[in-house]
C-alpha cells in the first residue's frame, strides 16, 4: 500500500515574495520534521523554492518537481481572503458552496493518485505542496472515505497521510506539527 505524505511547505522568509526561500525558523522546523520522517522512495515538490527547499531538508533530497502540485486555484475560494480560511470547516463550507472548488479538489485528487502510482505497494513518497491546495482535496477525500478531518487549516509542515490500495485511496489522516 503506497503512502503519500503530503505536507505544506515550512515558513518562508518573505511572505510578499512568491519566490522566497525559507526563513531560519522554517529551516529549523524542516530539520525537526526530518528526524521523525521517511524513508522515502520518491520525493516531490511544487516548483516554488519554498516547497523544493522544504522537501530537500526533510528528505535529504528532491527527486523532481511536479507542476500538478501548484495548480491555479482561480476563484475557488470566492470572495474570501486566503488568510480567513483558518479551519478545515471553512474549507468544507467552500466545497459545499462552490462547484469550482469541488472541481479543483477532484483534479488535485487525480494528481495525488498519479503520484501514488509512481511508487510500489510498500513504499512512501514525500510530496510538498501549499496551503489550500492540500485542504480542499483532503476534505473531499475524507468525506468519500467516511473519515474525519477537523481543526485548524494545515500549518507549516502539516498535511495528510494518504494510503492507497490497488490505486485507490483507502485511508487519510491528518499530520500535525
Amino acid at each position: 500500500m503506497p503512502i503519500l505524505e503530503i505536507r505544506r511547505h515550512v515558513e518562508r522568509a518573505d511572505l510578499k515574495n512568491n519566490e522566497s526561500s525559507l526563513s531560519p525558523a522554517g529551516r529549523t522546523m524542516a530539520q525537526v520534521i526530518a528526524k521523525r520522517a521517511g524513508p522515502y522512495k520518491l520525493v516531490l515538490a511544487s516548483p516554488l523554492p519554498r516547497a523544493k527547499e522544504t522537501a530537500q531538508l526533510i528528505a535529504g533530497r528532491l527527486d523532481a518537481t511536479d507542476p500538478g502540485l501548484l495548480p491555479e486555484m482561480g476563484g475557488v475560494i470566492g470572495d474570501r481572503i486566503f488568510g480567513e480560511m483558518r479551519a478545515l470547516a471553512d474549507w468544507a463550507e467552500v466545497l459545499r458552496e462552490r462547484e469550482d472548488a469541488r472541481q479543483f479538489a477532484a483534479e488535485q485528487l487525480l494528481t495525488w493518485a498519479r503520484l501514488a502510482a509512481r511508487i510500489g505497494e510498500k513504499e512512501r513518497a514525500l510530496v510538498v505542496s501549499h496551503g489550500g491546495i492540500i485542504e480542499l482535496p483532503a476534505i473531499t477525500l475524507a468525506e468519500r472515505l467516511g473519515a474525519r478531518l477537523e481543526g485548524a487549516s494545515f500549518g507549516y509542515g502539516e498535511g495528510v497521510l494518504v494510503t492507497y490500495v490497488k490505486g485507490a485511496p483507502t485511508k487519510i489522516e491528518a499530520m500535525r506539527a
